[in-house]
């Protein structure tokens, strides 16, 4: 099996600056993937003008009088940034809705027609204190489909440092295909970052080696963990190779007879929250973070769910979400 496909892309645009740095970025990700990016804008619906002029008695139609020029105007919009912004082998369709609920309609739309990956910046025309707005911040909330944020700090040529967090379960291994792809196609090294909170982790269940510590056995618990993940995931030409120096390794990917590696380290750090340790050191040392998500809170311990939300929320640089597949949370 492939280690990551990524054959369709959705490009949300609101066309404010913020939803504008995304464009770019998902041009360089089509290239690296041979991917086709779509494009989509959704125009809220105006519920309570309407219901205000049916009340009136206001002979206007809103879908036959207003909607046709805001749809026209907006889809030339939508075809001056293809055309400006993607190469002509990776310009798929584009789309303009009429919705209520704008990060519902994108949910939605990706869902229904089978994208790879969701690709929008972290604030559009909704400005708000948060660094990533609330109808970006919803859709990761919401999307099972991995969600690629876009900040105003990214330089798609300086890539160097693809962060991965996990607490050690196998629902945080999820984002780790993805995350080695990523590094992979932008010639970066990978780092898994855990943290062991003061007050229970999640990786309180592995054995601890007194002549090793505690770091070390939760380094290499995670290591074989994240092997039997792709051994049983059918990802046969993945694999995480020991080099027998303590919490440097590397991602081994094959193609055939050839094959290749990516520098692959490990960070465990202690702290009284996960969210702040990954904040301070995602905001200093990562490029791009990536992280699993179960999109709702509820799971104690685990980086998915509120974590996730509040590091997203809170950190500058381009943030990548996955929700695990309801077949793993099942199990």
């Amino acid at each position: 099996m492939k280690m990551v496909d990524i054959k369709k892309i959705l490009v949300p645009t609101d066309f404010s600056k913020g939803s504008e740095r995304a464009y770019p970025v998902a041009q360089a990700v089509a290239e690296t993937f041979g991917s086709t990016i779509d494009f989509i804008h959704i125009i809220p619906t105006l519920k309570y003008f309407n219901e205000s002029i049916k009340k009136l008695g206001v002979p206007l139609d809103m879908e036959k009088d207003l909607y046709p020029k805001i749809i026209d105007d907006s889809e030339r919009s939508i075809e001056r940034a293809m055309d400006q912004y993607l190469r002509k082998e990776n310009k798929g369709d584009h789309f303009v809705k009429i919705e209520r609920k704008p990060s519902e309609a994108i949910v939605e739309f990706a869902n229904k027609h089978n994208y790879d990956l969701i690709l929008m910046g972290s604030r559009g025309a909704d400005e708000t204190k948060m660094l990533r707005g609330s109808v970006t911040e919803r859709v990761i909330r919401k999307s099972k489909i991995p969600v690629f944020s876009i900040g105003d700090r990214f330089d798609l040529n300086t890539v160097d440092n693809v962060v991965l967090t996990t607490d050690s379960s196998e629902l945080s291994l999820a984002a780790f295909p993805l995350a080695a792809a990523l590094a992979d196609s932008f010639d970066a090294h990978l780092t898994l970052f855990h943290v062991i909170e003061l007050y229970g982790s999640a990786s309180e269940d592995i054995p601890r080696d007194p002549g090793k510590g505690e770091n070390v056995s939760i380094y290499e618990a995670i290591i074989e963990r994240i092997n039997d993940y792709l051994a049983r995931k059918e990802l046969d030409n993945i694999h995480i190779q020991r080099t027998g120096i303590t919490f440097e390794d590397e991602v081994v990917i094959s193609e055939g007879e050839q094959s290749r590696s990516i520098p692959f380290f490990t960070r465990i750090e202690k702290g009284v929250s996960a969210h702040y340790e990954i904040e301070n050191y995602a905001s200093e040392e990562a490029d791009i973070l990536i992280m699993a998500t179960h999109g709702h809170s509820g799971f104690a311990h685990l980086i998915l769910g509120s974590t996730a939300e509040k590091v997203a929320q809170y950190v500058k640089i381009p943030v990548i979400t996955v929700r695990p597949s309801d077949e793993e949370f099942e199990d």
